[in-house]
């Protein structure tokens, strides 16, 4: 030993204080490398399957790429935030029978789901945590802490602390906004729409609490200043469209500033919603 250290280091006679140096710190580098190989056993073994696009929306904000073995059977469409190289991955939807041969560590359910399957995960000592539905800031954060409590947020929606409707100042102006689906529905105070619409700086035109559907004749009479248009292109089929049909909103949406929001940020409320956020802040200084 004394030998190999003068060849490396000529001039320094090894003390024992210098050996007993060396021995510790190699140790501690090896011990260091256990505990890293051990953390990357554990999150190896992690199998995280989620069941619905809410629910997907947090997993991919928390979760690294290996250790989801299946998304919703939403993550291939258009109304899905997952990359490509987890499109062909495993699907899952809330059944028992399909969920527990899937093998999972942990099931993701979104909100109000798992009422049958929930309770036969249990007896296969499976763990689930189920999502309540959000519509503010505090409702996302507190998903998140359900989900992962010592996990980081992925970049791609860590910024969702941010959303906190601040108050206008005095003489500021906030244009009106209208949120509308090609079913007619809208959203006024205290829907997460309503949220980013006031944190992007505008203000609701729909006074009337919650998620609704006006008669077209109510909306029809509304003068925003812009309109928000989501699940157009990207959202579900349906025979229920009266504003791909009806002209009297096909001329309201063609003389008015408008924007379109993915549906895929906004299936509900998740760490995704900042992105939304930005797309409606970006039209309300460019549009209005």
């Amino acid at each position: 030993m004394r030998r190999r250290v003068e060849e490396f280091m000529p001039g320094l006679r090894p003390t024992f204080s210098l050996m007993v140096c060396m021995l510790l710190l190699l140790a501690a580098c090896g011990q260091s490398v256990a505990e890293h190989l051990k953390s990357e056993t554990t999150r190896a073994s992690v199998r995280v399957v989620s069941t619905s696009l809410c629910a997907d929306a947090y997993v991919l904000n928390v979760f690294e790429d290996r250790e989801i073995a299946a998304l919703s059977w939403q993550a291939d469409s258009a109304l899905s935030m997952a990359p490509q190289n987890l499109r062909d991955i495993p699907k899952a939807r809330d059944a028992a029978e399909t969920l527990i041969a899937l093998r999972p560590t942990l099931v993701v359910y979104g909100p109000g789901e798992g009422t049958k399957s929930a309770p036969l995960l249990k007896k296969a000592g499976i763990r689930y945590i189920r999502l309540d539905w959000a519509e503010d800031a505090a409702g996302i954060k507190k998903n998140l802490a359900k989900l992962a409590p010592k996990r980081p947020v992925n970049s791609a929606g860590s910024e969702e602390s941010r959303l906190a409707s601040p108050a206008p100042r005095r003489g500021e102006h906030r244009p009106k906004v209208l949120y509308l689906i090609p079913s007619g529905a809208t959203a006024g105070p205290g829907t997460y729409v309503d949220m980013v619409i006031r944190d992007a700086g505008g203000q609701n035109v729909i006074q009337t609490p919650g998620w609704q559907t006006p008669d077209v004749e109510v909306l029809a009479a509304l003068k925003p200043d812009l309109i928000i248009t989501s699940f157009f292109k990207d959202g579900y089929d349906s025979v229920n469209t009266p504003v791909l049909t009806n002209r009297v909103l096909q001329d309201m949406l063609a003389h008015t500033p408008h924007v379109n929001v993915p549906g895929r940020l906004w299936p509900c409320a998740s760490p995704w919603i900042e992105r939304a956020r930005n797309v409606v802040a970006r039209a309300i200084r460019e549009k209005t």
